[in-house]
């Protein structure tokens, strides 16, 4: 990453101070520091509470003067009505960097955007820059950097790099990283926005190459829209950008206000226009929002939109065909040879291959014979470009190493596969989990529904048009 950039040291600090360090387990205020001490932050860290002379194992200091050495980035973290003393303290210590976590200023009202407004101004004139207030991050898990009020036990290093306006990532962070299985490359929450806004972020995260997907929350457009659109259209040629936006009607308007102390302007169906206009992909729903950015991180696009159906029920499959449709995808067309792979799984009678029915089978044959040869056949066909199957339950150990080995392979054929559960909730089966989880670190996605994982297809498929009518 060029160092000119000036979020690089927001991202990768060489020293970091705590204002408002707790020492008291059940405080949030105790996992700012608490998490960069047991992931292994490869920095330096400054506790600062004047109450205490350590804080797990780390010197505490009274204020940011009384620290030794030059400080990169300051986390402060105190009340608001103190926040104006660490301001001060700011301006003497001059760090590179500043992020207020505490909330209290533009989003409740006049008062505290005039209180906004003078801390604004005295970081201007201290030539220090900053993020927030009402904001937690930054997080990069190639140094282990993580600033949240949760404990988090690990950081899973990914290509997906989060913006943010508001903490809606913050009670998701293990979720995100454990139970949806995604890696993180960067993560950067603005709040109101004070200073460093989305066009710095998408500036700095084009150039990053740890960072292959870019998933944004927008409420308020604080940076320079022609340069935000611009930035836009060049960078999702290389990479695939997600944007939600909020606050698009006019009670979510008025709901941002409260929230970040800003109201969006303009149309939405034209911000809709200029998004398909610059490659980029549109969630409408939070849910899209995680799951899209997901997609792209574990899908290869596809060549064309010749899908394969799997499932576990016959009924399924032609619901799951009806979806395919709606989506934009056609029903492949299988070669004489892949039928003649696949008939070695089939019952007593002829069936069908797309949809293809794994219930029926399942009765006459081994599940791991069936999914060795029915991926094999399908993947191994010139006319497929990808295929969304239904994981059956798995009855064995034996079994689940199996299908894994199956799909390693399968995955080597570079064509995109998506899989659906045999329910839409997690199986109560260890085996079951396990092998989810397994699947998943390799990048083959396992969804709640046929729905949800067809659609996964859709979007990089959509993506993948886009660039070619961009070209």
């Amino acid at each position: 990453m060029p160092k000119q950039h000036f979020l690089d040291l927001f991202f990768n600090p060489e020293s970091i101070a705590i204002v408002g360090a707790s020492r008291n387990p059940t405080s949030f205020n105790f996992n700012l520091v608490g998490n960069l001490v047991k992931l292994g932050f490869s920095g330096r860290i400054y506790p600062v509470n004047p109450s205490a002379d350590e804080i797990l194992g780390l010197r505490a200091y009274a204020d940011l003067r009384g620290i030794e050495g030059d400080v990169d980035l300051v986390v402060s973290s105190v009340p608001a009505a103190m926040t104006l003393d660490v301001v001060k303290q700011c301006i003497e210590k001059k760090p590179k960097m500043v992020v207020l976590v505490t909330g209290g200023f533009s989003e409740i009202g006049e008062q505290g955007g005039k209180a906004q407004d003078e801390i604004a101004q005295l970081f201007r004139q201290g030539g220090i820059r900053v993020v927030g207030p009402n904001t937690l991050s930054p997080i990069n898990s190639s140094n282990n950097l993580v600033i949240s009020f949760h404990p988090v036990e690990k950081l899973r290093q990914g290509g997906v790099a989060f913006i943010f306006q508001s903490g809606m990532y913050e009670f998701r962070l293990n979720w995100l990283l454990f139970d949806f299985h995604l890696g993180i490359s960067k993560l950067i929450d603005f709040g109101n926005k004070m200073d460093v806004n989305e066009v710095d972020a998408l500036e700095y995260l084009a150039m990053d190459p740890d960072t292959k997907v870019i998933a944004m929350h927008l409420e308020v457009m604080k940076g320079d829209g022609k340069k935000f659109m611009q930035l836009l259209t060049e960078t999702s040629k290389r990479k695939p950008i997600v944007i939600l936006k909020s606050g698009c009607t006019e009670a979510g308007a008025r709901a941002s206000a409260s929230h970040t102390g800003s109201m969006i302007e303009g149309s939405d169906a034209v911000f809709d226009t200029v998004l398909r206009q610059a490659g980029v992909v549109r969630a409408r729903t939070v849910e899209d929002f995680f799951y899209f950015a997901k997609s792209f991180e574990f899908l290869p696009l596809p060549r064309g939109n010749r899908i394969v159906i799997a499932s576990y029920s016959g009924g399924e499959g032609v619901v799951a065909t009806d979806i395919c449709q709606r989506e934009g995808f056609s029903m492949a067309r299988l070669g004489q040879e892949a039928i003649d792979k696949a008939e070695v799984v089939f019952p007593t009678w002829e069936i069908p291959l797309n949809p293809f029915d794994l219930g029926v089978c399942v009765q006459f044959h081994q599940v791991g014979e069936i999914y060795d040869i029915l991926l094999e056949a399908i993947l191994g066909d010139r006319g497929v470009d990808c295929l969304a199957s239904q994981l059956v339950p798995i009855p064995s150990s034996s079994v689940a190493e199996r299908l894994y080995g199956s799909f390693l392979a399968a995955k080597e054929k570079g064509k995109p596969i998506v899989l659906w559960r045999p329910v839409m909730d997690r199986v109560v089966n260890t085996l079951y989990e396990e092998l989810v989880e397994r699947l998943e670190l390799i990048h083959i996605p396992v969804y709640p529904s046929a729905a949800r994982a067809i659609q996964a297809l859709s979007v990089v498929y959509r993506y993948k048009i886009m660039q070619e009518g961009a070209d």
